[in-house]
């Protein structure tokens, strides 16, 4: 399946087969995981996937109505931005292989950590979000059709309110090369923490480089995290559909000399191309 098939056929879900996941597609997602744990400036984040017994008492989400939920992938990260990016860069890839498996995720970044014992916490690190994996029902509950009303999960921002050229400022046109264009695409697509896509992308075509900028939406989400972990999905999204059309390019940190400040915006990183 390819890529931007797995893109718009994932969707959050909230209610789930109280059952494990089947030991072809555990095997498969803990490969992966095991494959997939360096992040964009070499950081290193392990992850795990966990199964909880049903006699166990079920994990406190402040979160939705998430239900039938006993599977979760989670790792540590330092706390700081350019970790807590690497964390939903990472995880966002273990995602869309678990979409691919035909597994369902929930993106959680409200939850108890001390539910995870399996995991160790040192002093200066932190879970800064999880996944809930597992099979979805047929049907979904009236709480999941009512939270995905509130948070309105299926609405995106247009393409102008997100790109922009780096040197007028204008949204940007799509006179891009097709497999930047469907990146730029996917990654509009991409979720976020309460659907607030806190990303803005500029092209400057002097440098052929994308230039990534966090707008902060929400400040109780951005004084979390949870926007950083948003800016690393847009990452994964962006490089994922453009390597796959044959994009070639890397991701870079510019001096802060060396990149425009841009009103309310905080630079994050570049992506270079090729």
């Amino acid at each position: 399946m390819e890529i931007s098939e797995v893109i718009r056929k994932r969707m959050s879900c909230r209610t789930y087969r109280p059952i494990p996941i089947n030991e072809e597609d555990r095997l498969a997602l803990e490969d992966f995981i095991r494959r997939n744990s360096i992040g964009i400036d070499n950081e290193r984040i392990d992850f795990k996937l966990i199964h909880k017994a049903e006699s166990e008492k079920p994990l406190k989400i402040n979160y939705g109505m998430i239900q039938g939920h006993n599977s979760f992938i989670l790792g540590t990260s330092k706390p700081n931005p350019d970790s807590r990016l690497n964390y939903g860069y990472l995880m966002e890839k273990i995602l869309l292989k678990a979409t691919e498996l035909g597994i369902a995720t929930c993106w959680v970044g409200y939850f108890d950590q001390s539910f995870f014992k399996e995991v160790e916490v040192r002093e200066d690190m932190e879970i800064p979000s999880i996944i809930i994996v597992g099979y979805a029902e047929s049907k979904q509950s009236v709480g999941e059709r009512l939270v995905r009303y509130a948070i309105k999960a299926h609405k995106r921002n247009d393409w102008g309110t997100l790109f922009f050229n780096y040197q007028t400022k204008s949204p940007l046109s799509n006179k891009l090369e097709a497999g930047y264009i469907e990146a730029l695409e996917m990654l509009r697509l991409a979720p976020s923490s309460g659907n607030s896509q806190p990303w803005r992308v500029y092209y400057d075509h002097i440098t052929n480089e994308f230039h990534f900028f966090k707008k902060t939406i929400n400040k109780k989400y951005d004084q979390l995290g949870l926007h950083e972990i948003d800016l690393g999905i847009a990452f994964a999204h962006f490089e994922l559909v453009a390597k796959a059309n044959g994009m070639k390019g890397q991701w870079i940190k510019l001096a802060s000399d060396k990149i425009e400040s841009i009103e309310d915006l905080k630079y994050v990183g570049s992506w270079k191309c090729e």
